[in-house]
């Protein structure tokens, strides 16, 4: 399992603000970032697949205190992830029914492209995604 590092705490706080800046680019609206403990069985994939050695090595890393929330954006009362698969998958398998997250809330109406995504993956809930082995 080496080679496979997982961001800090602080990263992901600094990747949900890059992202933020990013999708405020895209779309031309601004977005604040909100935190937040959203319940699993409320979060969406955008990523059909995940790396089961990765996956490992979270699962084994949450259960010694590895805590880097996730990073959402919200849409018709569903958070689709942006970032942060493996480590909301492993939650969900160890059987958290909260995951803490940046959530990216946009401050005017919006499609955000992770839902089409996730919609044409046939994504809608963590149990779709498929772990491959690297």
């Amino acid at each position: 399992m080496k080679g496979i590092r997982l961001i800090t705490r602080d990263e992901a706080f600094q990747r949900a603000e890059h992202i933020r800046d990013e999708y405020r680019a895209l779309y031309g609206i601004d977005f604040e970032i909100e935190h937040a403990f959203l319940p699993v069985e409320l979060l969406i994939p955008t990523q059909a697949q995940l790396s089961e050695m990765k996956l490992l090595v979270v699962l084994e890393e949450i259960k010694h205190g590895y805590d880097a929330p996730i990073t959402v954006i919200p849409y018709r009362g569903r958070y689709y992830i942006i970032d942060g698969h493996h480590r909301a998958f492993a939650l969900w398998k160890l059987g958290f029914d909260q995951v803490e997250a940046l959530v990216l809330r946009p401050k005017a109406r919006f499609f955000p492209g992770v839902v089409r995504t996730a919609e044409k993956s046939g994504l809608k809930s963590l149990g779709d995604i498929k772990i491959v082995r690297d």
